[in-house]
């Protein structure tokens, strides 16, 4: 269905401006939206895929609005690796008070989800994971060759240099056709492509190295996870697959739900790695049925 994006995108900034702070020595940039008038005392945390553009999946937060308080952030460059990023988020979230967090990370916010998770515990209540998969080592050896060819030293050292090189102008046109080999469908295309419009100010050569740091940073993660590190997520965490989605294979995936601890699991959304946006109804539904037999 064609959607007027821009005029959603003008309601979203009204309910969620942006907004900063300064924690642990760096500026951070973010969108709160305090319920006053939630049914549950949850906030959702929307923790963005590789490109780090927060506001790529705002459509879907006119399904959630009326539910739960919501947080969400362009990855800020003052944190450039992993650690001091949950460390720097675990900050604001003291600043802002919020209660009964889920982190719900897509792809690299996935992963970034489970660092989170891993290292502050204490302030989240669940994680609901999409089109990512784990940083646990409880692989075959194709599995970690997978691993090894997403995240290695020589990868990170070509982007980073292709980083520098691509023209600014490049990029938005990169990321539009990078969205039109998700779906087929006319409708969702231009949404997605009318998103990349309004957003092509926050994309810059600067802040894809930033991204490209960060992702690097994960080799510093692979082998650390196990599942003792998420015990106390029991029965509070939901895995969102889909069957279409090529980027990780199902030996990651499966070894993601491994290290979990008795996750809910769904594999048949449809959409491929992007399916949050090409099923968004689908998506948001099962994430609501999810927290609402928990709270």
């Amino acid at each position: 269905m064609m959607i007027d994006v821009k005029s959603e995108y003008d309601k979203y900034e009204k309910i969620m401006p942006i907004k900063k702070t300064n924690v642990n020595g760096g500026a951070f940039p973010y969108r709160y939206y305090k319920n006053l008038h939630a049914e549950k005392d949850v906030t959702l945390v929307f923790l963005a895929g590789g490109t780090g553009l927060a506001d790529s999946v705002f459509l879907l937060f006119r399904f959630f609005i009326d539910k739960y308080s919501l947080l969400t952030f362009n990855y800020p460059q003052a944190f450039e690796t992993n650690m001091k990023l949950a460390d720097a988020l675990a900050e604001l979230f003291y600043q802002l008070d919020v209660h009964n967090v889920y982190l719900v990370g897509q792809s690299y916010g996935g992963l970034f989800a489970q660092v989170m998770a891993k290292r502050h515990p204490e302030l989240v209540k669940g994680l609901i994971l999409s089109g990512t998969c784990s940083m646990h080592n409880d692989l075959t050896y194709n599995g970690i060759t997978e691993i090894v060819n997403f995240i290695n030293p020589k990868k990170l050292k070509k982007n980073l240099r292709i980083d520098k090189l691509l023209p600014t102008k490049l990029l938005p046109l990169l990321l539009k056709l990078a969205f039109k080999k998700v779906t087929s469908d006319k409708a969702i295309t231009q949404n997605l492509s009318d998103i990349v419009e309004l957003l092509k100010g926050s994309i810059s050569n600067s802040y894809w190295r930033h991204m490209d740091l960060l992702l690097g940073d994960l080799m510093n993660e692979y082998g650390t996870h196990k599942p003792v590190d998420f015990e106390s997520f029991c029965n509070e965490v939901l895995l969102i697959f889909s069957e279409q989605d090529k980027i990780f294979s199902d030996e990651l995936k499966n070894a993601l739900i491994r290290l979990m601890p008795q996750p809910a699991v769904i594999r048949n959304l449809e959409g491929g790695h992007l399916a949050l946006l090409v099923s968004p109804e689908d998506y948001v539904n099962k994430i609501n049925s999810f927290i609402a037999k928990r709270n």
